[in-house]
């Protein structure tokens, strides 16, 4: 059996090593190879800057406590954030970029704005 191009499995000529036919078979291979290795990641990001955006508008409005079921927070996916750091007395702190909570009781509460590398 002969080669045969990777993305339109077109027969090939010339190199021994040749694996796409045209550049428009290469690029539309690697594009879609790229597309289905960070689809997971893209998905992630969305969320994560929806997220971001719920808590930027909350602290601009000075709404530091809030409850999950609030309108306001349609869209805020609470089991994603950026960092995690665990205190003393069973509290957690959820970081969301240089936005800070705390979730307890069904509400989130002291959302803060962080200006440094700490969480």
């Amino acid at each position: 059996m002969g080669r045969v191009c990777r993305e339109c499995a077109a027969p090939l000529a010339g190199r021994s090593d040749k694996q796409f036919c045209c550049d428009a078979c290469r690029t539309a291979y690697h594009n879609r190879k790229y597309r289905e290795q960070w689809h997971d990641t893209a998905r992630i990001n969305r969320i994560l800057r929806e997220n971001r955006r719920i808590l930027a508008m909350l602290f601009e409005a000075g709404v530091s406590d809030i409850s999950l079921s609030d309108d306001r927070l349609r869209g805020f996916d609470c089991r994603y954030c950026t960092a995690v750091k665990r205190y003393l007395l069973r509290r957690t702190a959820y970081r969301c970029y240089e936005f800070g909570y705390l979730i307890a009781g069904g509400r989130i509460c002291r959302i803060t704005r962080y200006s440094d590398g700490a969480i």
